[in-house]
């Protein structure tokens, strides 16, 4: 076994030898497998072996001559949607930025400090009442006695209904006199005008306490909505009439990007449009959607204004802050 073995590898080497000096188609006329395959694998480790050194020649020719071709990378195009947005100057502004001011006039304590943190209904001022108190109570004193009076009159209305439908039941039977049955009649309808008399001064009292109440309830100032205090205005102590501003009162969870865009493209901006708004001052960008499209075009810049929400959960972004908006139009 090991004979035969021997005798095929030096007939192998032999072949392979002459392959060497048998030119291609003198190999191409012969029926020897072997010898074609050396003659392919000789010559394709002879062109690995150029390929080799022409790519090193290139490379140094691209180095040294500025007019050979460079290398270019090739990318494999993707299908995907592209997105087109304009560019546009906006402002940071809230719906919820007010000066709260009181409507009685009169000395204030405030229980608020600047930069506090209040609730809506927040109670943020007292205003010295001016003897309002004593006026409610005057007015539910005179309330109560009119009630009494009512009470007294009902009473009275009552016994004479009961007098009168006595009279008139005998009166039906013929029992009785006439004069009795229309003393009683007119009792009853006077006591009924009575009663109602007095449900109107009742009633009219009971405005009058109402109205004392309205007034008093003016004395103390609250909070509209939640918000910060931004800025107290008017000092614990001092005199306020309707209209003095208080306090100024700020709620940054609702800001919103405001801007002017050109009518031209009125068509393609929408409300729920795509926005994207980079605020440089606090180096982010937020997401977000139009909320709201002008239906009015402003004469004087030919634009219309847009509001574009900004969810602002961490309390970062300010009123009146320089924001580029941008708006995708297609």
């Amino acid at each position: 076994m090991k004979k035969i073995i021997i005798l095929s590898t030096i007939l192998f080497l032999a072949s392979c030898g002459n392959n060497e000096t048998k030119s291609v188609d003198e190999l191409m006329s012969s029926d020897n497998v072997v010898e074609l395959k050396a003659k392919r694998d000789q010559l394709q480790n002879q062109s690995d072996s150029l390929q080799s050194i022409i790519g090193q020649l290139n490379g140094r020719i691209t180095e040294l001559d500025p007019q050979a071709p460079k290398l270019v990378k090739g990318v494999i195009v993707e299908d995907t949607t592209y997105y087109h947005y304009i560019k546009l100057q906006a402002n940071i502004e809230t719906d919820q930025d007010v000066q709260v001011m009181p409507e009685y006039s009169g000395v204030i304590r405030l229980n608020v400090r600047e930069g506090q943190n209040i609730g809506r209904g927040h109670l943020i001022g007292t205003i010295s009442d001016g003897g309002l108190n004593d006026e409610l109570n005057q007015a539910k004193i005179q309330v109560d006695q009119v009630k009494a009076q009512l009470q007294q009159a009902e009473i009275q209305r009552d016994l004479a209904k009961t007098t009168y439908e006595r009279r008139k039941s005998l009166w039906d039977k013929k029992v009785g006199s006439e004069m009795q049955y229309l003393q009683a009649k007119t009792e009853f309808e006077t006591s009924e005008k009575n009663v109602q008399a007095v449900q109107q001064q009742v009633n009219a009292a009971q405005r009058g306490v109402s109205g004392v109440q309205a007034r008093l309830a003016k004395t103390r100032l609250y909070a509209p909505f939640s918000g910060r205090v931004e800025e107290v205005i008017t000092q614990s102590g001092q005199a306020v009439a309707p209209g003095t501003p208080v306090i100024r009162l700020v709620n940054p969870a609702t800001v919103k990007a405001v801007a002017n865009v050109p009518e031209t493209y009125l068509p393609d901006i929408k409300q729920g449009s795509k926005a994207i708004i980079s605020l440089p001052a606090l180096e982010k960008d937020f997401e977000s959607n139009v909320s709201l499209v002008s239906s009015a075009i402003n004469p004087g810049n030919r634009t219309f204004k847009v509001e574009v929400p900004i969810p602002d959960k961490d309390g970062l972004v300010k009123p009146n802050l320089n924001a580029e908006l941008r708006l995708n139009d297609y």
